[in-house]
């Protein structure tokens, strides 16, 4: 394992983490929802995010790397905010869903600039499909917040 990284080891390091710690935000934040239809959509899009876990740790090992693991600071950070936002805000739901779509920006944009696609077939395929599950669940949450 070489301390330089190429554009696409960093990529695919990159993805592999917010890809986790998207998947980890959604279950906390429906953890904390008091209403139980909203909950049960934001642990849906957990669930189909943590299908492209293992993907992209294959994609991470394929170019000799290890998997990058989620900062457990942030990520507690970002529940207490979650909650904060929750507590504080006129239209918590609202405020939920925007963090939410926030959460997900970072990964959308990392996804659109990446080359790692050129790699291969597969790993078009599969930045395709992540690339559409974070539309599909923009467009949940926007459904969410009328």
């Amino acid at each position: 394992m070489s301390i330089l990284r190429t554009d696409n080891q960093a990529d695919s390091m990159e993805i592999l983490k917010l890809v986790i710690e998207t998947k980890d935000y959604y279950r906390e934040i429906a953890k904390v929802v008091e209403d139980d239809s909203l909950a049960n959509e934001l642990d849906s899009i957990a669930s189909k995010r943590a299908s492209f876990i293992e993907p992209f740790e294959n994609i991470v090992k394929d170019f000799g790397e290890l998997p990058a693991k989620p900062d457990p600071d942030k990520e507690l950070m970002q529940i207490i905010e979650g909650e904060l936002t929750q507590f504080f805000s006129a239209d918590s739901k609202t405020a939920i869903l925007d963090k939410c779509l926030q959460e997900d920006e970072e990964l959308a944009s990392v996804v659109n600039s990446t080359k790692l696609g050129e790699k291969s077939a597969e790993s078009q395929k599969l930045l395709d499909a992540l690339a559409e599950n974070l539309s599909d669940t923009k467009k949940s949450i926007q459904a969410l917040k009328n």
